[in-house]
């Protein structure tokens, strides 16, 4: 191949990518030095998967063109190359595009070149790199990158680390989105703003027809200062190779999302050239489990001078902060302590306890159902028939314990399939789904009008004939499917307790294996089946108790009911859970207690005898046992009802202990509705809020949020929820809430030492003081600190983990507490 097809064949690709920015590669550089004389210069060159890069040997006429190394300065005398530019050893590869074996590379390529300083007062050295990529396909055009590494910046120096130098090492700064902004002129009058972005892979920026008042992502969007001076003469429009229209996970709604590049633009009239034109592209990007906060690129066009700047180097990190620029921020940290952790209680112990709370959860369900009509009948049928049936006593206690370990096999194995069928990741995103959740509601609702008598949840006939047949072969295998026949005949009445508990221990955040297969639904299976199968066992082995039972009646039907009303109760639960995820507020705190507590006036009545359903007999005489349930129903109707006493110092409702976590929060309210996170009391401005802070002597826990930050709601309803993290933060803690997208403009100037640029509102202004102090710019971001600025432990970000959450709380107490102790 000729160096004139190659020419031709770059001019042909560049035609084909006009309608698509091409930018596969990017270059990074950094430089190490032994000695005030010897340095090395390292270049970085990250391909796009499917990209190659050329390596300095040349291939001849018929080649691609070779990366070329150039020094300029060199003449000059002030340094000297120490041999050549060294890079990868890798063997030449076949390349279809040149037909021929090539030495190329991908992925991460690394070029070093060292030097020797020879001028002591050489402040910088100037590399420049003469480079072209190809694909399987096509090539783009050769590019010249000059770059300068600064020699007086890497100089050893004696001194060690600050501790806050040494928490940003173990942070990560994100990135994901670099932009060029060009300026094309239509006409004398007409001018055309066109936007480029090139988006790493697994993150995306969001369409500018997304609309911004959703409680969703930002659209990205093209802003004017002041358009007295201009008309738009054409609306923003975008293009690119990915756009993505569809249900988003993270949001939980329909979005369009452009994946790996975008183009925006928009066209202006001008009217009089006197005037500037000036304003922010803003945009906002989020792979599939976080955001970044809204981030806005500044820019301007002196219609006179036809002078365009586009401010696009994106977002900042701490490393990028200009000293003595920039409005200064008004409060400052020690991080002496905010690379430590305290010891605290290990993961494995939570998993364990949450074992035991599962498994004491299904053996009180399976208790439960034996108390039904379906169950209860059974247990003395299938005694008698073992214990007559068998030759000996033993052989029938052998027999009874055979079909007692074959219930809990059966069900277990049910444990299992739901373990196998899911994963934590989907159960946790059932769990905050609101369509999920208003599912669960429904099915809740049919299993409550099933438990009421107004119908049966049956299994097919034929599947009860089948292993009804199959139990009559005798031996192992004929006692397993009459256990098996059991559990499809009483399903009626199992079944709506097995949905509930496989529901609750499912999506309910419950222990994992390898920290990612649930194994709640497997537990609570095993606990509702050692419940459900162990009178048999016991009742064969003393057969006297038998005579000690209570006779099959009406009570039966009572238990029924009861679960009923237990069942709607939960609904509204779920119902709940779909209401704050949508935003809909239809079922607010006031409705939900109210609804509660009818569904416990409800079962005071039916106890009372006032409220009958389809199988119930007539009660001709409160007993005893109705008298205690009755009282125990208006005891619980009470203890609701002091849900609606409102707090002097929070001036909204107070949830009761036994509903924390079941009903909303309590600012989810429509007569006293509080925006900060479960009607907690909180700043969101951190120098009030350290202010408060320092008057009532508490720490303060600084909450990095987002309107739309999704793992942001999560960590407030699944882990701040929990009765003891929710005390310690509100008794113990100052809570400081500061929104990275909260979109209300600042009352005073604040020009960000990051990137020198002014922000425009109060998200900007929190993003901006999050990455100076923190180096950190996703959320959440949770960070606890004394009054007078002192970090307490290593900030956390999102921890679903409620035990190490509630450590990470903890062991800010302990160090407060040594603080204090200390003054």
């Amino acid at each position: 191949m000729s160096r004139f097809f190659l020419a031709l064949l770059l001019l042909c690709s560049s035609f084909l990518a006009q309608s698509q920015i091409l930018n596969p590669i990017a270059w990074e550089t950094s430089i190490e030095n032994t000695d005030s004389e010897n340095y090395t210069l390292i270049f970085k060159a990250t391909l796009d998967a499917g990209w190659y890069l050329y390596s300095q040997e040349g291939s001849g006429d018929e080649g691609p063109i070779p990366t070329e190394f150039s020094y300029p300065g060199i003449e000059t005398g002030d340094f000297e190359l120490v041999g050549n530019t060294q890079e990868p050893d890798k063997a030449p590869m076949f390349d279809p595009i040149f037909k021929m074996d090539i030495k190329k590379f991908e992925g991460e390529v690394l070029f070093s070149q060292k030097v020797k300083v020879t001028n002591p007062s050489l402040q910088q050295i100037k590399a420049e790199v003469y480079y072209m990529v190809c694909d399987d396909e096509k090539c783009l055009a050769p590019e010249l990158l000059e770059f300068v590494f600064q020699l007086e910046e890497n100089a050893p120096e004696e001194t060690i680390d600050s501790p806050q130098d040494l928490m940003f090492e173990a942070e990560e700064f994100i990135n994901p989105v670099s932009w060029k902004g060009q300026l094309i002129t239509i006409n004398e009058d007409v001018y055309t703003f066109v936007f480029d972005a090139v988006i790493d892979e697994g993150w995306s920026i969001y369409s500018h027809k997304m609309d911004p008042d959703l409680l969703g992502p930002l659209p990205t969007e093209v802003v004017f200062d002041d358009e007295s001076g201009f008309d738009v003469f054409k609306e923003i429009s975008e293009s690119g190779s990915n756009i993505v229209s569809g249900f988003d996970k993270l949001f939980e709604m329909e979005t369009i999302k452009l994946r790996e590049d975008g183009r925006f633009e928009i066209s202006v009239k001008v009217l009089d050239k006197s005037k500037p034109i000036s304003g922010f592209l803003e945009f906002m990007a989020c792979d599939d489990e976080k955001c970044l906060p809204p981030t806005g690129l500044d820019f301007s066009f002196n219609p006179e001078t036809g002078e365009f700047v586009f401010e696009g180097g994106g977002l900042k990190s701490s490393s990028d902060k200009v000293t003595g620029e920039g409005t200064p921020v008004y409060f400052e940290f020690d991080y002496t302590d905010a690379n430590t952790d305290c010891s605290g209680t290990s993961q494995e112990e939570e998993d364990s306890s949450n074992f035991w709370w599962v498994f004491i959860a299904g053996f009180l369900g399976g208790l439960i159902a034996l108390l039904t009509p379906c169950v209860f009948p059974m247990i003395p049928l299938t005694v008698s028939f073992f214990t007559k049936s068998s030759t000996s006593k033993a052989k029938g206690l052998k027999n009874a314990v055979i079909y007692g370990l074959s219930i809990i096999v059966i069900y277990v194995i049910l444990g299992l399939l739901i373990t196998g069928l899911f994963g934590a990741d989907a159960l946790n995103l059932l769990s905050t789904n609101a369509w999920f959740n208003i599912g669960f509601a429904v099915l809740f609702i049919v299993f409550a009008i099933s438990f009421f008598g107004y119908f049966e949840i049956t299994l097919p006939s034929k599947w009860i004939s089948q292993t009804d047949k199959a139990s009559d072969q005798g031996g192992l295998a004929g006692i397993f499917f009459m256990a098996f026949t059991l559990s499809l005949v009483s399903f009626s009445c199992t079944g709506p307790i097995i949905g509930t508990l496989l529901v609750e221990t499912a999506v309910g955040g419950g222990p994992t294996i390898l920290g990612r297969i649930p194994v709640g639904p497997l537990v609570g299976m095993f606990g509702f089946s050692l419940a459900l199968a162990l009178p048999f066992a016991l009742f064969a082995a003393f057969p006297g108790w038998l005579n000690s039972m209570p006779k099959s009646g009406g009570w039966m039907n009572s238990v029924k009911v009861t679960l009923g009303f237990v069942e709607i109760a939960l609904a509204l639960k779920f119902l709940s859970i779909a209401d704050m995820t949508m935003g809909w507020k239809i079922l607010p705190y006031e409705l939900f207690l109210a609804l509660w507590i009818l569904c416990a006036l409800g079962m005071l009545l039916y106890f009372m005898g006032y409220l009958k359903f389809p199988h119930d007999s007539p009660v001709k005489k409160i007993t005893p046992t109705r008298w205690v349930l009755s009282l125990s129903m208006l005891a619980l109707i009470v203890y609701f009802s002091m849900g609606f006493k409102v707090s002097e110092q929070s001036k909204g409702f107070v949830t009761p202990n036994l509903l924390s976590g079941l009903a909303p929060p309590a600012g989810h309210s429509y007569i006293f509705p509080n925006s900060c996170p479960l009607n907690l009391d909180c700043y969101k401005d951190l120098e009030k809020g350290m202010a408060y802070a320092k008057s009532s002597n508490k720490p303060v826990l600084i909450d990095f949020t987002g309107h739309g930050c999704v793992n942001c709601r999560r960590m407030e309803d699944q882990v701040w929820s929990d009765p003891e993290i929710y005390n310690l933060i509100n008794n113990e803690y100052v809570l400081i809430s500061l929104y990275v997208d909260e979109r209300a403009p600042l009352d005073e100037t604040y020009i960000s030492a990051l990137s020198g640029r002014q922000m425009r509102n109060v998200g900007n202004k929190w993003a901006d003081f999050q990455a100076i102090h923190f180096n950190k710019n996703s959320q959440p971001y949770y960070v606890l600190a004394s009054p007078d600025g002192k970090i307490l432990n290593r900030p956390v970000a999102y921890m679903p983990d409620k035990v190490g959450y509630k450590g990470f709380l903890n062991c800010g107490l302990e160090r407060w507490s040594e603080i204090k102790k200390a003054q």
